[in-house]
């Protein structure tokens, strides 16, 4: 397994989710084929949403195949309840009723009845994958496995046995049912994590979530009611059976209110000045259930559409079992084409994830998909740890712009991105060829304020985090491999592993936790929380061999030496057997003793009694333990109350222990046949699992001359040690040991050339190696410099051959090349009147470069800085790329403007949360930088306008909105941009607001100046804003404004658009000219008409976008403090940016266009044409000079 074993003892049933439905294709094209992975997938929210954000617009043309992963079978039980429900016909009646069954713990007979009617269908469509795939749901609701079917169809069946027991069985369960409801409910006084759901008014929701949260565990159903109707009694029995048991377990935090989008029940609609404290608990569960029907109705009719002989617009693929199995089982079917894997289905079962042929085995009509362009993974990075989510989703990751893998969890605010990482984030990135797009820009659209509320109210340790990773380099327009290599000295590449290693298992650290201990008590339970062990390390290095070249091994030979001497991580030897066995068993990498003529060697040598009937010992072998049933039994207690400590075996000698942590568990019984090298075993699983009587059996992978060297062996099961288990150290032992048994003992200890349950032609364990190494190409590679510590990337390094015969005569006739920034991912190299240009993975900083020439050789090696320090953006920070076709957007997710709701701004002390939700966008570093002065950072420009933009438009800067706003650099006599707003709208799925807008970029022409004439009366200086800025934030807004209105498209790009036939993306840079291409203007203009009928003869030219925040990154550096922002509903208008010159802060002279100011090293925040004024200057501005916040 990717992931320790751990023991679960106290668990819990999620069958509700507990975060804000969100639209699973915001950041695909919109006609892209949609192919989803969900991991972790939970209930259907975000399907049912997704499916209801695709139904108009261009986007009610993408076909969506879903796929679905969950370890709780539970949960996929009850969501294909739901779908089968929605696709029957008369389900728009019944929406009622389904809400009832997904989400109440007591159901009225109604509900009842049609619950158990489902379910007695669905038995009878599941005898076998055959039967279920020709029924009537079969061909949009597919079973990715034989075994996924078996387990639903038993959970069905329990359903349905609940209507058929005795009376007193009956009365019995619902008792049990009720107590078990009863005991679950959380002993906090209050609860509101379901105010979440408001997103930027969960400051209003705090109360009524709380309210709602006690209502709905009291009486079982979602209402604002605290009193459970007479008619509804009956035990929801999908609620009573689940990985837990037979009972009620669900977790004590549920809350229906979490799925849905609270916001548009607070905010005041158009045409109310209602203020958000007037709402009450009773409107809130009506636009949740009102939301809920949008939401199944959109899916039914997309159902009802589609005939069981087409081709389904909408599939849904289920799998029960492990996550990270479940992708490298695909990743391994994607490559080898089979459709049986040696992959477990879960932790604790035997059975290997084996897939439907008629789905994905070869020669299917239609298969289904094996690699990805959108993987969510829901919250897993809290149960599986980041670093295994991304080893075994980037093989399966479609190398697309759009192709985006999202991840969420609760962090500490301290527990940092790198921390999660184990690393620097740009070196994680480069290796892993994954990173957070806003890690990047160094914004996100997405908000987060309901996590500062939160924190407000009750001083919350945690916060959310949603991030959506891209493939790094990918917001490059010229970059066409995405998997374009890397290359990293030997030496530089074994001391980042190193560090790696170090972070992954800082637990062994004793000194380092003995440190966490005493400075934080609470770190005990935090510090138990083991998500890596060996393999996971190995498997990151799998990902990293396919991506870097480099000799790979001299670098695994230098981090070899490396972890030999380590001496910082006091146990870490322990597992060093453990390490060098998983090297070997992914191909990663052989150690000299590990070689196969080492092993016959000691074998011709030294012939333990194990070993006598063997007649050739391969380089590892199977051990198999069995712990007897009676023996772990009374042990039961001790480890259920230890948390989920990490199971492991060890292999101890008279003067050895060596400690192997990528085992297997299963409860069963085992019967072996043959002997010696041809011995094989078979493990029967027990259904029961800890409940029943039968052993445990355990197996796991070992180097053979770990059991060749010593004579006298034993293998013990045990417990990784931690702060967490120190109770159970005082009642097991320092060594924490739970079983042990001599290895010559054949009644517990079997020794195996294969693993349990391995037929002849099951894909080996050995054999699912890593793939080929990249090799050089004739392109120019990336050369990457780190920092002395092996921790941060410095530099890139590129060599270019110069064989253009004009660059290669002006190169030998001593001509010297200039090194142009193109964007903020390449350069341009210009020699002569000709120039190649370059991309790189990362953003790099022309204007340092360095060039190392060689005419007589005929190449330029260049040498360029990263530009990664938090405020040095460049202006091209919007990347819109072209793909297939279509556009991508690279770090701005899509919006679907008529979904978003619009929000009334009549009555200004309705908006108190405005002022604060726009403030985010300042971090505490920006918010230093005097306002005023110039900025240095083109991205905190366009973050001031914005500012001046939201105050405005809602009304709270001057009270009445203006008609419309002109954005003109300071000195230039044309505006270059007019734009009008409609409506201010909820992007409730990213928890923000948004401006609806229609922009007319210049572009003088005949027709349009016609049409100004038409309303030039209207448009005077007292109704219009004027925004004034520098030239850089001029340059950005013509790349947002790309951006902006291909956020919100719903229509079809020509073939004669002028992105195409320019090609360029934004078209312009001059004031001029417009940036944006003429596919959009006049595209559905009823609304600007509507709202502005004044300005009708403008409507030809005027095209849609969409405006919203751009907030700083909570998990980069520290964010606001909303106290002050909450008590003041009056935003301060920000200076504009016309005063915030680019501008010498000593004499006043202006920067160039290509920004060649130097900036003040400590603040960021002045800049300097020279180091004479910047030492003039410092007498009176050290004053001021603060460095910002890390």
């Amino acid at each position: 397994m990717a992931h320790p074993v751990l023991w679960r003892g106290k668990t819990f049933f999620y069958p509700i989710g507990n975060t804000s439905a969100v639209c699973l294709t915001q950041d695909l094209c919109p006609t892209e084929k949609a192919d989803v992975l969900l991991l972790g997938c939970g209930d259907p929210r975000h399907i049912i949403y997704t499916v209801y954000t695709n139904s108009t617009g261009s986007q009610a043309s993408r076909k969506l195949d879903f796929t679905c992963c969950d370890l709780e079978s539970a949960v996929i039980a009850r969501n294909v309840i739901l779908f089968t429900l929605l696709a029957d016909e008369g389900a728009a009646q019944r929406v009622p009723q389904i809400w009832n069954i997904f989400f109440h713990f007591f159901l009225d007979k109604a509900s009842h009845d049609l619950l158990i009617s489902q379910c007695k269908k669905l038995v009878a469509l599941s005898s076998d994958l055959d039967s279920w795939h020709n029924g009537p749901y079969g061909h949009f609701l597919r079973m990715c496995t034989g075994d996924t079917l078996a387990e639903l169809r038993r959970l069905w069946k329990l359903y349905v046995k609940t209507t058929t027991c005795s009376p007193s069985e009956a009365k019995a369960f619902e008792s049990a049912y009720a107590a078990d409801v009863k005991a679950s409910k959380a002993k906090f006084e209050f609860v509101f994590t379901a105010s979440r759901a408001a997103g930027p008014l969960s400051m209003y929701a705090l109360k009524m979530a709380g309210d709602h949260y006690n209502i709905y565990w009291e009486t079982g159903v979602c209402s604002a009611v605290p009193k459970r109707p007479s008619e509804v009694s009956h035990p929801n029995p999908t609620l009573a059976y689940s990985m837990v048991g037979d009972k009620f377990a669900v977790h004590y935090g549920t809350d229906p209110l979490s799925c849905f989008h609270l916001a548009e029940a607070l905010a005041p609609t158009v045409g109310s000045a209602r203020h958000p404290d007037q709402f009450t608990l009773k409107d809130v569960v009506n636009v949740c259930k009102t939301q809920f029907s949008r939401w199944c109705t959109s899916v039914s009719n997309v159902l009802r559409s589609q005939f069981p002989s087409s081709s389904s617009p909408l599939i849904i693929r289920c799998f029960v079992g492990d996550a990270l199995s479940l992708c490298q089982a695909l990743g391994y079917s994607h490559t080898t084409k089979s459709t049986s894997t040696a992959f477990p289905i879960a932790p604790w079962k035997t059975p290997c994830i084996t897939f439907d042929p008629n789905a994905y085995g070869t020669g299917t009509q239609s298969p289904a998909p094996t690699t990805f362009n959108v993987i969510d993974t829901s919250n897993l990075l809290d149960y599986v740890g980041v670093l295994n989510i991304i080893a075994v989703t980037s093989p399966i990751l479609q190398r697309t712009p759009s192709a985006t893998l999202y991840t969420e969890g609760l962090s500490s605010p301290e527990d940092t991105l790198a921390e999660q990482l184990c690393g620097d984030i740009a070196t994680m990135g480069l290796l892993l060829g994954l990173i957070p797009a806003c890690f990047v820009s160094q914004f996100t659209n997405r908000s987060n304020m309901h996590e500062h509320i939160v924190r407000l109210s009750q001083n919350a340790t945690q916060n959310h985090e949603r991030l959506a990773w891209k493939l790094i380099g990918g917001a490059e327009k010229l970059l066409t491999d995405l998997d374009c290599p890397i290359d990293i000295a030997p030496e530089q590449l074994a001391g980042v592993f190193l560090n790696i290693y170090l972070n992954m298992f800082s637990h062994e650290n004793v000194v380092r936790r003995l440190a966490m201990v005493k400075q934080s008590p609470e770190s005990i339970k935090l510090s138990g929380i083991i998500h890596y062990h060996r393999r996971s390390f190995v498997e990151i290095l799998g990902v990293v061999k396919r991506r870097v070249i480099t000799d790979w091994d001299s670098t695994m030979n230098m981090l070899h030496g490396k972890i030999q001497n380590d001496r910082t991580l006091m146990t870490g030897m322990n597992f060093y057997q453990d390490l060098c066995c998983q090297l070997h068993l992914l191909g990663v990498f052989d150690v000299d003793w590990l070689s196969l003529k080492k092993v016959q060697e000691v074998h011709r040598v030294e012939r333990p009694f194990v070993f006598r009937d063997w007649k050739t010992l391969p380089q590892t072998l199977c051990v198999v333990l069995v712990v007897p049933g009676d023996h772990l039994q009374p042990l039961l207690p001790d480890l259920d109350e230890a948390g989920t400590p990490v199971l492991q075996c060890d292999v101890r000698g008279v003067a050895t222990q060596n400690a192997f942590s990528a085992i297997n568990t299963v409860f069963g019984t085992i019967t072996t046949s043959g002997q010696g090298d041809s011995k094989t075993a078979a493990i029967k699983e027990d259904a029961t699992g800890r409940y029943g009587t039968s052993p445990l059996v355990v197996w796991f992978w070992v180097p053979s001359i770990v059991l060749v060297n010593e004579r006298h062996l034993s293998v013990v099961l045990s417990v990784l040690s931690t702060p967490a288990t120190c109770t159970l150290a005082t009642k097991r032992g320092l060594d924490l040991s739970i079983f042990r048994a001599d290895l010559g003992d054949e009644h517990f200890v079997y020794i195996l050339r294969q693993r349990p349950n391995a037929v002849p032609e099951s894909p080996e364990e050995k054999n699912l190696q890593i793939g080929g190494r990249p090799t050089k190409t004739s392109g120019a590679c990336t050369f990457v410099t780190l920092d002395r510590e092996c921790k941060k990337p410095l530099s890139f390094t590129t060599r270019v051959d110069i064989v253009e015969p004009e660059m290669k005569a002006s190169l030998t006739s001593g001509a010297t090349p200039t090194v142009n920034q193109v964007s903020m991912h390449s350069i341009a190299i210009v020699l002569g009147d000709k120039s190649l240009q370059f991309p790189f993975p990362l953003p790099i900083d022309a204007k340092k470069a360095k060039l190392r020439i060689a005419r007589k050789s005929l190449y330029v090696e260049i040498i360029l800085p990263l530009k990664l320090v938090l405020g040095d953006t460049d202006s091209d920070m919007f990347p819109v790329i072209p793909q297939g076709g279509d556009l991508a957007l690279w770090n701005m997710h899509r919006v679907n403007l008529d979904q978003c709701v619009p929000f009334s701004i009549a009555n200004k002390k309705a908006l108190g949360w405005v002022n604060p939700h726009v403030s985010l966008m300042m971090s505490d570093r920006e918010r230093r930088i005097p306002n005023g002065l110039t900025t240095g950072s083109t991205l905190l420009d366009v973050k001031h306008s914005l500012h001046f933009i939201f105050g405005h438009a809602s009304g709270l800067a001057e009270g009445k909105p203006p008609l419309g706003y002109a954005l003109q650099v300071k000195g230039e006599p044309e505006i270059f941009l007019m734009f009008y707003i409609t409506d201010l709208r909820l992007d409730v799925g990213s928890h923000t607001m948004v401006a609806d807008a229609w922009v007319m970029p210049s572009s003088p022409s005949a027709e349009k100046f016609e049409a100004f004439s038409q309303v030039c009366s209207h448009l005077r200086p007292s109704n219009m804003k004027m925004i004034g800025m520098g030239v850089e934030e001029k340059k950005a807004w013509m790349h947002l404004l790309v951006a902006a209105t291909e956020r919100c498209r719903t229509w079809e790009h020509k073939t004669n658009c002028e992105y195409r036939v320019q090609g360029a993306i934004p078209l312009t840079l001059e004031s001029d000219e417009s940036p944006i291409c003429s596919c959009g203007a006049g595209k559905g203009t009823e609304s600007f008409v509507k709202k502005y009928p004044m300005l009708r003869p403008l409507a030809p030219f005027v095209t849609r976008a969409v405006i919203s925040p751009l907030f700083a990154l909570s998990y980069i550096e520290k964010v606001g403090n909303l106290e002050d922002l909450i008590a003041s509903n009056t935003p301060p208008t920000p200076a504009p940016a016309a005063v915030v010159r680019n501008m010498c802060a000593a004499c006043g002279k202006e920067g160039g266009a290509s920004g060649s100011l130097l900036i003040c090293g400590r603040c960021k925040a002045v800049r300097y044409c020279s180091q004479g004024c910047q030492r003039e200057d410092w007498k009176g501005h050290k004053k001021s000079c603060v460095a910002p916040s890390s």
